[in-house]
């Protein structure tokens, strides 16, 4: 692997921009060759191809493709397929953060879905907790299923055990 600057982004993942690896790339393998080729697709998208050699003087020479798949949709989108190809072959050439081969978009997307994960998984939580009138009951749930939920169930559950004690008083 070879060492890349890398970013945070995220949930803290590291990664490494696809601008620093090809700066990277290119002082390391100064005979390297890179060829982007736009390829439309019949249901209207645009596939982007790109071949990484590293040394296109040697016939031996290490050698990675990388794909990105996207409907276009303006000039932007256009050059971000390219780049997210020539990202997946650097990537695959060793250029990366730890070994990832997705773009930032990608790695951001996934610490969304994480989090809305996450989120959905609470309201799940809190909406058992609500449904509980025993305290018993609430307990060994939290004991069973919620510990190590994280602080903001933590603080619901005791929130839902102090309205049980208050109704149980009354």
């Amino acid at each position: 692997m070879t060492k890349v600057e890398t970013t945070k982004i995220g949930g803290g993942a590291m990664y490494a921009k696809v601008s620093s690896r090809l700066k990277k790339f290119r002082a390391d393998n100064p005979r390297a060759l890179i060829e982007t080729t736009p390829i439309p697709q019949a249901n209207g998208m645009i596939m982007f191809k790109a071949r990484i050699v590293k040394d296109k003087a040697e016939t031996d020479s290490a050698e990675a493709t990388g794909h990105a798949l996207q409907t276009k949709s303006g000039l932007k989108d256009f050059e971000k397929l390219e780049t997210i190809a020539v990202g997946r072959a650097l990537a695959l050439l060793g250029y990366g953060a730890d070994g990832e081969i997705a773009s930032s978009e990608e790695m951001e997307e996934f610490e969304d879905f994480k989090k809305t994960q996450k989120d959905e998984m609470i309201f799940a939580i809190k909406e058992r907790i609500d449904s509980i009138d025993d305290i018993d009951e609430l307990r060994e749930y939290y004991k069973s299923t919620v510990r190590g939920a994280g602080a903001e169930v933590d603080a619901y559950a005791m929130e839902r055990v102090k309205v049980l004690k208050a109704k149980k008083t009354k």
